[in-house]
């Protein structure tokens, strides 16, 4: 396969990949619930997916001779899709973030407020 070829298919591959990040992005704002095991195993299967295409660009870009227009415009679509999935990535950590971390927050017992004389005598000790 040609190194076009391979950066195309890599785009492709790439483009799979945010796909799921925005069905992952929609689903994680839509639930106030972890990620569920079919989807965990979709994002792992791509994860294999995504390795073995990589590894496919990097052979192919060792035997390459010269970088052409096509080749340069073929790089910069895959790394502007690689770049969009990065952001949605980030913003999918932290919406998982909120949501594995909210319950706990909400169900931990909070310490009551010190009462007007122990704050007092608090204060006076070190005044």
């Amino acid at each position: 396969m040609s190194f076009p070829d391979t950066l195309t298919a890599h785009a492709e591959v790439c483009g799979d990949l945010y796909e799921l990040m925005l069905a992952e992005n929609r689903l994680l704002k839509a639930s106030a619930h972890a990620l569920e095991e079919p989807f965990l195993n979709r994002k792992r299967a791509m994860l294999v997916s995504l390795t073995n295409s990589l590894e496919k660009v990097r052979i192919s870009a060792r035997l390459r001779a010269s970088t052409t227009p096509e080749m340069r415009a073929a790089m910069e679509k895959v790394q502007q899709i690689i770049l969009k999935t990065l952001l949605l990535d980030r913003e999918n950590e932290q919406l998982l973030l909120k949501t594995t971390l909210h319950p706990r927050i909400g169900s931990s017992a909070s310490a009551p407020a010190p009462a007007l004389h122990q704050v007092q005598r608090a204060y006076s000790q070190f005044s």
